[in-house]
């Protein structure tokens, strides 16, 4: 009876908090609106949040969209239908025409639209009269479920703690001993959770809530998010970002597309910038870099890799040579290598008022004569010149990997999309003993206007040898990124990203096998860059409704397959589930596959009424992708493509039974199930 009740309870408190029709599927809002101002010096990708908390907002499966409010018309409510919530990251508490931005902002309140305020509310407008301010500054800060007393002050004799919840605050750095500064906020919400409290000395009944979560947002001081190196400006987490938004943006039991999934296994794959394809190799000056990573990386190792190449580089008719051609026509003739360009001329930075122009002496990489920026020929003649002499007929190029700073401008962008490149760089995540902070790890995505620019998944070599300067061989340190970033949360998929010169020192080429050794070994399923790029594109279009049968929806998902539910008490019922492959119960949740080549996915579940136990045969993990899964009685016809031994494990099976398997073309072969109904097939 008590085992009833706790399923019953479970899936109740699962689906709380999703209201739908009985009529109509319900949208499931899954983006975010992040409000910033540019006149006070903050960008799309300059502000807290980019920098900061995208990652998180990421890992819940969430997307988000940039609003300038000094700059930009608000979304109307139509358009806001589509958002989750509106998080505000201001630096500053002053907003020219604030009256029109909190007028909107309470308008979307009234409308029940969530509200995170990350730091300061902003709209103090010079012609508008302080007291319609404070009001419409009350009512807003009253529906996250505060009451706004004022009380400024800076003297931090005054000030102290009083009240710390440790689940939540001094996550990876205690606070100091006094407060910066305190205002009066008084929690008026019997929901709303008290995280950090402060007091003043000298006033009595003094309490002010510093950080709190409520069912409409949350609230949290700036002062007490993150704390700042003054030397080398890293920074480290005050409060746990996963808890706070997972608690304000109320995500306990929100379905999250996870592009860093495939088939219940982390995702695994590598890709090579073009830098020092020409340069000689001190491993064996006869040999080129290009040549050494062909013979003692590409060619030894049977992992899927996206090789680039800088075409002026290469090219005989700009600084390039006939033999460099006939070295990467070798390397693209390999079967496991996928092609790609870095590039034309390898710009330094691909916007003229990028902020780190000023890190270089002139825009390109490779010089060529009376030449000048054109980013039409730096992206889409660079991917014509290398599919045209460079590829065999069957290997198109289609990806392009940014160069120097890798800050394209949203024209870079559009060229992209207008001639379906795939584009990727940028972010470079170094989690390690160093940079022991989730602050360090940048977010899946830049947008840029309404495009985006995909990030890699780790850092490369340049950045672990101090810019090529050494040690040589610390590459291998991105081991230490690619666990962290893997585990107790799955933030990004392997990435062994590293550029042409690890073939000139012997340490370096050394690090650099290591690294594909150890990856190796781990369960993971190995795909190409594309894969990968295509996967978070599909998270990008993603779509998730909910029917009165509480039944998740999911649409428009194309290449990212993988639905992640961080609750472990609930179990997909696959008969009512459509083009659902099946699932993957881990430490970091539910992992539900979806059928590859399928553009609609119905995600249902077990109730209290059902049994737990059932014999329909599922995919719990694959190191690559299913392309057919099909089981009538005994007989089981799997359809597996992947790279090195490919492992399928199937659950769901009647226990010790024998079926008869015929894998892709081969003939069948007879398998007893185990005694929990599981077969381990391996390609």
């Amino acid at each position: 009876m008590f085992y009833k009740f706790f399923i019953l309870l479970s899936v109740c408190l699962f689906f709380n908090g999703f209201h739908y029709s009985a009529f109509a599927e319900q949208i499931v809002p899954r983006k975010l609106l992040i409000a910033y101002q540019s006149d006070k010096g903050q960008k799309e990708s300059v502000n807290n949040y980019f920098e900061i908390c995208q990652t998180i907002t990421d890992y819940y499966g969430l997307l988000s969209d940039y609003l300038d409010v000094n700059t930009q018309a608000f979304p109307d409510d139509i358009k806001m239908t589509n958002y989750r919530a509106i998080i505000t990251v201001f630096n500053s508490p002053e907003m020219k025409n604030g009256n029109s931005w909190l007028k909107w902002l309470k308008h979307q309140c009234d409308q029940g639209k969530k509200l995170i305020v990350l730091g300061q509310l902003s709209g103090r407008d010079p012609k508008q009269s302080n007291e319609e301010y404070l009001k419409l500054v009350k009512s807003i800060y009253a529906y996250i479920g505060l009451k706004y007393e004022g009380m400024y002050s800076s003297h931090q004799g005054r000030i102290r703690y009083k009240f710390k919840d440790k689940k939540l605050v001094e996550f990876e750095r205690p606070y100091p001993i006094f407060p910066k500064f305190y205002e009066k906020f008084v929690v008026i919400n019997e929901q709303a959770k008290i995280w950090l409290s402060i007091v003043r000395k000298d006033l009595p009944d003094s309490e002010s809530a510093a950080i709190i979560t409520s069912p409409n947002g949350g609230f949290t001081k700036d002062t007490e998010i993150y704390w700042m190196d003054p030397v080398s400006y890293k920074r480290k987490w005050y409060i746990n970002p996963f808890l706070f938004f997972e608690e304000a943006l109320s995500l306990k039991n929100f379905p999250k597309l996870d592009p860093t999934t495939l088939n219940g296994l982390r995702l695994a794959f590598s890709h090579i910038d073009g830098d020092a394809f020409s340069g000689p190799s001190r491993i064996n000056p006869k040999l080129t870099c290009a040549e050494m990573i062909r013979d003692k990386v590409l060619k030894k190792y049977n992992y899927p890799v996206t090789v680039s190449v800088i075409v002026a580089e290469i090219a005989p008719e700009a600084v390039g040579n006939k033999k460099l051609v006939e070295i990467a026509k070798s390397i693209y003739a390999l079967p496991n290598i996928e092609p790609a360009s870095h590039a034309f001329s390898h710009p330094f930075y691909w916007n003229e008022y990028s902020t780190e122009k000023y890190k270089y002496d002139h825009q390109y990489g490779i010089k060529i004569p009376g030449y000048t920026h054109d980013s039409e020929k730096e992206i889409v003649y660079s991917l014509n010149y290398i599919s045209k002499n460079l590829l065999p007929p069957d290997k198109p190029c289609q990806v392009l990997l940014w160069t120097g700073a890798c800050d394209p401008t949203e024209r870079d962008l559009k060229y992209c999309k207008a001639n379906q490149i795939l584009n990727m760089n940028g972010g470079d995540t170094v989690f390690d003993g160093a940079n022991d902070s989730y602050t360090s790890v940048a977010p899946l995505y830049r947008k840029v206007g309404d495009h985006y620019q995909i990030h890699c998944g780790q850092a490369n070599e340049n950045i672990l040898t101090n810019l090529w300067e050494g040690p040589f061989y610390g590459y291998k340190e991105i081991i230490k990124t690619m666990k962290n970033t893997g585990h107790p949360r799955r933030l990004k998929p392997i990435d062994i990203y590293f550029h042409f010169y690890s073939g000139e020192y012997e340490s370096a080429l050394k690090a650099l096998q290591s690294v594909y050794e150890w990856v190796l070994q781990q369960n993971v399923a190995l795909v190409y860059t594309s894969d990968y790029i295509k996967m978070v594109n599909g998270f990008l279009k993603a779509k998730i409704q909910k029917n009165a049968q509480e039944h998740f929806i999911i649409s428009n998902y194309a290449d990212c397959l993988t639905v992640r539910f961080d609750s472990s008490y609930i179990m997909p019922d696959l008969k009512n589930c459509q083009n659902v492959l099946g699932y993957s119960k881990q430490s970091q949740g539910l992992y539900v596959s979806l059928k590859p080549k399928t553009d609609k996915a119905i995600i249902a579940f077990l109730s209290s009424e059902k049994p737990t136990e059932h014999t329909i045969p599922y995919v719990e993990s694959a190191t690559g992708w299913i392309k057919d899964f099909q089981v009538k009685k005994d007989n089981i016809y799997i359809g597996y493509k992947g790279f090195g031994k490919g492992i399928v494990k199937l659950a769901g099976l009647i226990p010790k039974h024998k079926y008869n398997i015929k894998k892709n073309s081969s003939k069948s072969q007879s398998l007893t199930s185990d005694a929990n109904g599981g077969i381990t097939i391996n390609f």
